[in-house]
C-alpha cells in the first residue's frame, strides 16, 4: 500500500517535441485529451521523424491554445514554437520547411495526425527520479522521460516496477490501471531541450541497473479529471 500526491502534469500535443504543463487534464480510453495526437513524418512516407533520430526536434515546443474558459483546454490546433520563440499555427505553409530546416531533416518534414497515446498515460515517480539522480551524481529531468504524470509517493525508489500488473492506482477520485512498466528507447539520453548532447552513461545505466524501463504505464476506461495536488493511492 501507498500514497502520494500528483506534483506535475504534462501534454505533448506533437510527438517529438517538448509539451505543455497543466493543473488538470481530462483522461479517458484513449489517454489524456490532445496528448500526441500529431507526429512529425518524412514527406509521403510513414517513417517518423523522433527525438531519437533528430535530437534537434526537442528544442521546439506545442501547446494547445488558452481558451477562455478553461487554460487546460485541449480544443482546437496546437500552437508550435521554435526554440527562439517564434509562432506557428499548424495551417501555416512555411512551417514544415522551418521546422525542417532547423532540425536538420534533409528530406524535409510533415505532419500529420496519428493514433495518439495508444490509451495509456505514463506515470514517473518522484522517489525513483531522485535515486536515479544520486546514483549518476546529477540530477535527471523528468523532462528526459517525457512523462504525463509525476507523483511523489512513500514507495521506495523503483517499487513501482514490483507491483502488480493490472493491479488498481488511484488518481484523485478515479482508478487507473497499472498496464506494464515503460521500457525505455534512447530518447531519455538525449538532452530535451534541443541542444543536442547525449549522456550515453545515462541510457548505459537505465539498460544495465534498470532492465532498460523507467516510468509505468496506466489506463482507465471512463472519462475522468486528475489534477495537480491530487491524492495518489495504490
Amino acid at each position: 500500500m501507498f500514497a502520494g500526491e500528483i506534483r506535475q502534469l504534462w501534454r505533448y500535443p506533437v510527438k517529438g517535441l517538448r509539451g505543455e504543463p497543466l493543473r488538470s487534464a481530462v483522461v479517458d480510453a484513449d489517454g489524456i485529451a490532445g496528448d500526441r495526437l500529431l507526429g512529425v513524418f518524412e514527406p509521403g512516407t510513414d517513417k517518423s521523424v523522433w527525438g531519437g533520430s533528430h535530437p534537434k526536434l526537442m528544442g521546439w515546443e506545442a501547446a494547445h491554445p488558452a481558451q477562455c474558459s478553461n487554460a487546460d483546454s485541449a480544443a482546437g490546433d496546437p500552437v508550435l514554437y521554435e526554440s527562439g520563440g517564434a509562432a506557428w499555427a499548424l495551417d501555416d505553409p512555411g512551417l514544415p520547411a522551418r521546422l525542417a530546416e532547423t532540425i536538420d531533416a534533409d528530406k524535409g518534414v510533415e505532419l500529420r495526425r496519428t493514433q495518439g497515446s495508444a490509451g495509456r498515460m505514463l506515470v514517473v515517480f518522484a522517489a525513483s527520479l531522485r535515486r536515479l539522480s544520486e546514483q549518476l551524481g546529477r540530477e535527471i529531468a523528468a523532462a528526459r522521460f517525457r512523462p504525463n504524470v509525476v507523483v511523489d509517493a512513500d514507495l521506495a525508489p523503483f517499487a513501482e516496477y514490483e507491483l502488480e500488473r493490472g493491479s488498481s492506482i488511484r488518481l484523485g477520485d478515479n482508478d487507473f490501471t497499472l498496464q506494464k512498466p515503460c521500457e525505455r528507447c534512447v530518447l531519455p539520453s538525449w538532452t530535451p531541450d534541443g541542444s543536442n548532447v547525449r549522456d550515453m552513461e545515462l541510457h548505459k545505466h537505465i539498460i544495465k541497473e534498470l532492465d532498460n524501463h523507467f516510468g509505468i504505464y496506466v489506463t482507465t476506461p471512463a472519462r475522468v479529471v486528475v489534477k495537480v495536488g491530487d491524492p495518489i493511492a495504490g
